[in-house]
Order: structure tokens, then sequence, then C-alpha cells
């Protein structure tokens, strides 16, 4: 749960940014849409307020399938820390129930043990009618630890059934919690750690390492045209055309909206331009049909900005020179693979 502790007076003054900057950058003004504007003009979440800051230096185009991802990433995330909780909760309370359980069997086993003990000491000069009540005593308590194993083998079972459902909830949750729910592939909170540990073994290992930033070009105006529905169906067909045109070391991920990256580890920029090259010619000679109708809706094409990792520079510098070279294509025309060794000719 978010709390907020703003006077009246701060509360109206956010809410009216909010609202302003949601007019400005044309935004539907929505409760979910509102509350993330609300929470970035407020600084609550600083790694929201970041990443709108960087999509607003770049001219992103904030339309509803952005918002909402920013909404998953920054703040449905709460529900993924829940539910782990809960599994959390669960688990403690199967593991108490096992220790309660193993407690009462070794009680069982010990008074078991000391009976017979008990007993054995008797056996020795006991008459007939002595060691048929020996016997008689031994069969009853044998009965009982019989009993017990059974009770405890059940327990054990339903225990054995309910840990094995804890662990495929944990997976699921994990699952969710790493993987965009549209496209399937990684989200965005892979994403920025996996290209972490990449430049971590890039300066390890010695060696190269390359971004790919790629964006579908005029979405928007796809999306206004022919639907959502539509607009949801390009977004799957480009992440799977990414996957099928890297490698299985490659990480590809949905970076926002219609705006995926791929990382491309031991990979030099020449041959990651190469990769980017057959995955933009890939898309712009599919065809776009509505399944339904048959109508032929066009093509699409992607715009992408490839960069390499320099050693000793940030992270964020390294996605910010990719982010550079994919609007550079933008600006060029569209449907294109910009590399940083444009980039850096332009600036001549």
């Amino acid at each position: 749960m978010i709390e907020y502790s703003e006077t009246m007076s701060e509360a109206q003054e956010t809410a009216r940014k909010a609202m302003d900057s949601m007019r400005q950058y044309g935004v539907v003004p929505s409760p979910q849409n509102f509350l993330v504007w609300y929470l970035h003009h407020s600084q609550r979440m600083p790694d929201l307020s970041r990443e709108i800051d960087r999509l607003i230096a770049l001219g992103s185009d904030f339309n509803q399938v952005l918002v909402q991802t920013l909404h998953d990433r920054f703040i449905s995330q709460t529900e993924e820390r829940k539910a782990l909780a809960a599994a959390g909760t669960h688990i403690e309370n199967t593991l108490e129930q096992l220790i309660a359980m193993f407690n009462r069997a070794n009680k069982g086993t010990e008074h078991y043990g000391q009976t017979l003990k008990g007993l054995s000491d008797k056996v020795e000069g006991a008459t007939g009618e002595t060691l048929h009540g020996i016997v008689a005593t031994v069969v009853a308590e044998t009965q009982k630890m019989i009993r017990l194993n059974q009770k405890m083998g059940t327990e054990l079972s339903q225990s054995s059934e309910e840990i094995s459902k804890l662990r495929q909830d944990l997976d699921r949750v994990r699952s969710e919690a790493r993987t965009d729910g549209l496209t399937g592939i990684s989200n965005r909170k892979v994403f920025d750690t996996v290209l972490r540990e990449a430049t971590e073994a890039a300066v390890r290992n010695s060696q190269h390492l390359c971004l790919m930033m790629l964006d579908i070009d005029l979405f928007k105006r796809f999306n206004d045209t022919h639907g959502h529905q539509m607009g949801d169906q390009i977004l799957k067909l480009v992440a799977r055309t990414l996957q099928n045109c890297v490698r299985s070391e490659d990480t590809v991920s949905r970076y926002g909206g219609e705006e995926f990256a791929a990382i491309l580890p031991a990979t030099p920029l020449q041959e990651a331009v190469a990769v980017a090259e057959r995955i933009r010619m890939t898309v712009a000679n599919k065809r776009i049909t509505n399944r339904r109708s048959g109508k032929e809706l066009g093509r699409i094409t992607l715009s992408i900005g490839v960069a390499e990792y320099a050693i000793g520079e940030s992270v964020n510098d390294l996605v910010q020179r990719a982010d550079r070279a994919l609007y550079m294509g933008k600006r060029l025309g569209r449907n294109q693979v910009v590399s940083q060794a444009e980039l850096d000719h332009a600036h001549r």
C-alpha cells in the first residue's frame, strides 16, 4: 500500500502538476494514469521520476501502452511483493506443522522405547501368565506405534503436496516478476539486472558487449488506426522476431511501450549492427494482416540504435548512447539501423 503524508495544499499542488503534465503529453486522465503522474511529481518514487524525465528528454510519446508499462514496472510490483510475502507465510506455517509432527513422532518413539526397555527387564524370570501380559503390552504398544507412523505418513504426504504447490506458486511469481505480461519476453527489471551483470563480465573477461535499442516506427498511428488489440499483436510479433534473430546467450527485453532492447555479450559493434539489420529487414518484410477480416494492414518498421560498451563508462551512458543512435535513425527517416560510429561521425 502506498502511504501519503502531504498536507492538503501540497497534495492539491501535486495533483495540479500531474493534471498539467497529462494534458501536455496527451495522457488519458484515467485514475491509474493519474497515479503514475501524481507519484512522479510528488517525488515519492525517484526511479519512476528518473524514467519519466528520461522519456521526456527523448521526446517519447506517452501513449497508453507506455504509461501502463510505467505503472506495471514501478507501482504494480507491490503486488508481487505481497504474493511473495503470502507464500513465505505459508511456508512458515507448513514448516511449523512439520516440526510439531516430528516432535509428536519423537515423543511416541521415546515412549515406545521406554516401554520395551521396561518390559525387557521383566522378561527374565517371568512366568507364563506374566509373559502373556508382557506380550499383550508389546502388541498394544506396537499397534499404537503403527497408527502413529501411519498418521505421520499421511501428514507427510499432505505436507509434501503443500510444499510442491508452494514451489509452483513461487516459481510462477518469480516468472511473472521477470516476464513482460504481453509479449512473454524479459521485462525492464530483468534488462536492468542483466545489463549491469553483462558490463561487469565484459570488464572481467576483456570482451566486447553491445546494446541494441529498438522502437516500432509510428506505433501510435497504427494503434489509433487499427485498435489496441492489433497493436498488441504487433508488439508480440516484434518480440518473437527478436528472439528468433539472436543467440541463446543474448537477452531481449521489452524496455517500455513500443521500445525493445537486446543485450549482446561477446559481440563487437560490426557484428551487432549486422544482427540489427537482420532484425530490421525481417520485420519490414512481414505483411500485417487482420486474421479475422483477412484485410492487409500494411507493414511495420523498426528504428534501431546500436552502441558498444566502453570500459569504465556507466550503464546509463551506454543506454543513452544507444538511445541517441535510435532517435537519430528516426530523424533520418525511420526504418534503419544507426550505430554509435555514425553518431560519432555526425558530431565531428
